[in-house]
């Protein structure tokens, strides 16, 4: 019988690569399963009242990213997210900020998220996107002296522990959903990993809003 079998796959070895494509489509969906399994499970998480978003408040469908002030992906991905909230009147932005490029970007996204308390996250938020040279505390800081914003008072609300929980927060969730690396998007129960186009993310959309509680 072995020797049949041996024969077999040396006389029709399409039969090998048949096998192997089976066996990574059966691999590819159980991951999916898998994640969206996890996304499920972190449901709490995901979408937090104090988490900052482009937007109106009360969408029907949340796109979650995952991104880095420093990921040139995460930038480039930016101008469609733009266009995608214009695309979609009922679908928001949740940013996670997730600084995986080193102490600039922690420092960044310290005060990017420290801006919430003086109301201009969204304007902040946006400005920083559009910078084009890597981005460091003090460059960070220049920005905001553009907005206007309170300079020293960012600094210090920069330091609060809220800040440095919800970054913490947010590298845990990026653990539990197997994200290693920016830009990632969840929609719905759909994790969609690196730069994607405002045409993607019209479909998961779609998607997402057919399950979406009204």
């Amino acid at each position: 019988m072995r020797e049949l079998v041996r024969q077999t796959l040396i006389d029709n070895p399409e039969i090998l690569a048949e096998a192997m494509q089976a066996l990574q489509t059966k691999r590819a969906a159980a991951a999916a399963a898998e994640q969206s399994a996890a996304i499920r499970d972190n449901q709490a998480e995901m979408v937090r009242a104090d988490d900052p978003f482009l937007g109106p408040k009360a969408a029907k469908v949340s796109v979650v990213e995952f991104f880095d002030y420093n990921c040139g992906y995460c930038r480039a991905a930016f101008p469609d997210l733009q266009a995608t909230l214009k695309a979609h009147p009922d679908a928001r932005i949740v940013i996670k900020d997730l600084p995986v490029l080193g102490p600039e970007s922690v420092a960044v996204s310290r005060l990017a998220l420290a801006a919430r308390k003086q109301g201009k996250y969204a304007e902040y938020h946006t400005a920083l996107m559009a910078t084009r040279a890597r981005l460091d505390e003090a460059t960070a800081l220049n920005v905001a002296k553009e907005l206007k914003l309170d300079v020293e008072k960012l600094k210090k609300d920069s330091q609060a522990k809220e800040v440095e929980d919800t970054i913490a927060r947010n590298h845990a969730l990026a653990e539990a959903l197997g994200i290693n690396g920016t830009p990632s998007f969840v929609i719905g129960e759909t994790l969609i990993p690196g730069k994607v186009s405002a045409d993607v993310l019209a479909q998961a959309i779609a998607e997402a809003r057919k399950t979406a509680k009204n």
